[in-house]
């Protein structure tokens, strides 16, 4: 059956993954002088070699050009005598099944006791959401069963065998030589790093999770440098960014965001696999091809509510000619009336929301946000060891951009993350400060209102456009809240909209954080042409931004 089943997937998986970036197998060809891999369409196997010993993980498709792909890397499967198996699904174990071309008839097989029960048939391997059972697997090589924490010695090599269920019941890693760890398909590394793997071929998708977590965690804790391979997607000696999303599954039904470059459109087609190249070039990493999304401050539904009402309305007003044929003129009037008013509203309201998204877009032409960010952040300086506390960081621009320029600093950004502000979150503050390359910052939930920190306990606050959106709180109040936290000596940027009608009278508040010890209070507009000019201050309805800057 593996024969058929090879052909099978070779055909019904091209299709349902094309264009989908889920699959990006290396090519055939050395990772370094002990590591190599054969490509097998969208699955790569591996060998390891030393002291003149190759031992082999994972066994493949029932694959054609196996030998000749061997020959590539001066591999003689005749040579192979030791094959760990992670799992037996088709892609992992076809070159081991009774009707392959028989590479390996004489090689031992390792794999775990529980993964051997599918061979056995105790059990029937399940995919697509476990609605199809895949075909039994027929061996006839000697077996031996592992254990998890078992480490065995192959002439030599070290193999520690780690169980990590989920994919398969008894999938298993191994770490060869406490520095290569084949993964098999339990780690999938995306543009941004590692998730679990695919989800519609797992077992147990929160198994998986938790055995991901569990790995993550063995391998941080014993603070080596490990290469990370994996069995569809590349490899990388990046822990953190082969560990971004553990708690999170690659989802094969749609197309991988953010986009991955460098994964094929189709993984099945194999033109780029050369010879040339498997003896010339070697296999470089996964990198980070993730970039930041700090969403918009109008977000893309807002736009579409309104353009809809308005198409609603102006539909409405259409059919009213009809149904009030047989009413007064001044109801006739009134009805059509209010719907094209409402229609007109709505409509303005898209145009005008639209116009607001690109001129805060950070991709776009005028990119205002970005400016308001950076020009905000740089008021911000902190000793080395100092910490930074960013108040309503909402996607973690300014906190980010705060850890940037202050990178021997600790920064915290902290903020509710309402349902009101849907597009925000603290995952995506930690995304973007992963694509951005950023560790010195960390996000947490909190309050302007009543900050969860003790009296003087960070070198700089800062906040951006936060605080006039706080309805029912004085906003003066609010700025001390603030500056509770602030330490002696410590500085302090916060932008925001301070009209007299949202803030009263920031003359005299200056002149009471003056009396109270603090220097160098400023209140510098920003809508007469530091952010934005006077003109864009009153469209945007903007008049009044300004920064409040001090030492405590």
């Amino acid at each position: 059956m593996s024969k058929q089943a090879s052909q099978f997937q070779k055909i019904v998986m091209s299709i349902g993954y094309r264009g989908k970036e889920i699959f990006k197998p290396m090519p055939t060809g050395w990772i370094d002088k002990h590591t190599a891999c054969v490509r097998e369409w969208i699955a790569n196997i591996f060998f390891y070699t030393k002291n003149g010993t190759t031992i082999m993980i994972d066994a493949g498709y029932n694959y054609p050009r196996l030998a000749e792909k061997m020959s590539w890397l001066d591999i003689d499967p005749a040579e192979i005598r030791h094959i760990f198996l992670t799992h037996q699904d088709t892609d992992h174990v076809g070159a081991l099944e009774r009707d392959s071309d028989g590479l390996f008839r004489d090689a031992e097989v390792y794999l775990s006791t529980m993964e051997n029960r599918y061979m056995t048939g105790e059990l029937r391997r399940k995919v697509i959401f476990g609605l199809y059972k895949l075909p039994p697997v027929v061996s006839d090589n000697h077996r031996t069963l592992l254990e998890d924490g078992q480490v065995m010695d192959v002439s030599g090599i070290k193999v520690e065998c780690l169980l990590v269920p989920g994919h398969t019941w008894g999938h298993m890693v191994y770490i060869v030589d406490d520095r290569y760890v084949f993964t098999g398909d339990t780690l999938w590394l995306g543009a941004d790093g590692g998730y679990s793997f695919i989800n519609s071929l797992a077992e147990d998708n929160d198994l998986s999770k938790r055995s991901l977590a569990a790995l993550a965690k063995t391998l941080r804790e014993r603070g080596r440098n490990y290469v990370i391979v994996t069995g569809h997607t590349g490899w990388t000696d990046d822990l953190d960014f082969a560990f971004a999303h553990i708690d999170r599954v690659c989802n094969s039904l749609k197309k991988q965001k953010p986009h991955d470059p460098d994964a094929p459109y189709d993984g099945y087609d194999e033109t780029d696999d050369t010879e040339e190249k498997a003896r010339t070039v070697r296999i470089s990493p996964q990198t980070d091809h993730s970039v930041p999304d700090y969403a918009n401050w109008v977000p893309k539904g807002m736009i579409v509510g309104f353009a809809g009402g308005a198409a609603v309305l102006s539909a409405a007003c259409a059919l009213s000619v009809p149904l009030t044929k047989d009413a007064s003129l001044h109801v006739k009037c009134g009805v059509r009336g209010i719907l094209a008013a409402g229609a007109a509203g709505c409509g303005a309201a898209a145009l005008w929301l639209n116009a607001l998204h690109k001129q805060f877009s950070y991709e776009g032409e005028r990119k205002m946000a970005k400016q308001i960010v950076e020009g905000t952040a740089a008021y911000i300086q902190v000793p080395e060891g100092g910490r930074i506390l960013d108040v309503g960081c909402g996607s973690g621009a300014l906190s980010i951009a705060c850890a940037k320029r202050n990178p021997q600093a600790e920064v915290f950004g902290i903020d509710p993350w309402g349902p009101e502000y849907a597009s925000y979150s603290r995952k995506r503050c930690e995304d973007n400060a992963r694509a951005e390359k950023v560790r010195n910052v960390h996000f947490e939930n909190g309050n302007a209102v009543r900050l969860d920190y003790p009296d003087e306990s960070f070198d700089a606050v800062t906040s951006n456009y936060v605080y006039h959106n706080i309805a029912g709180h004085n906003k003066q109040k609010l700025l001390r809240e603030t500056l509770r936290v602030l330490k002696k000596g410590g500085t302090f940027a916060i932008h925001d909209i301070m009209s007299p009608m949202r803030y009263g009278d920031m003359q005299k508040f200056m002149k009471e954080l003056k009396d109270a010890g603090f220097e160098d209070v400023r209140l510098i507009p920003t809508d007469d042409g530091l952010f934005m000019t006077a003109e864009e201050a009153r469209w945007m309805t903007l008049k009044g931004s300004a920064l409040l800057v001090g030492r405590k």
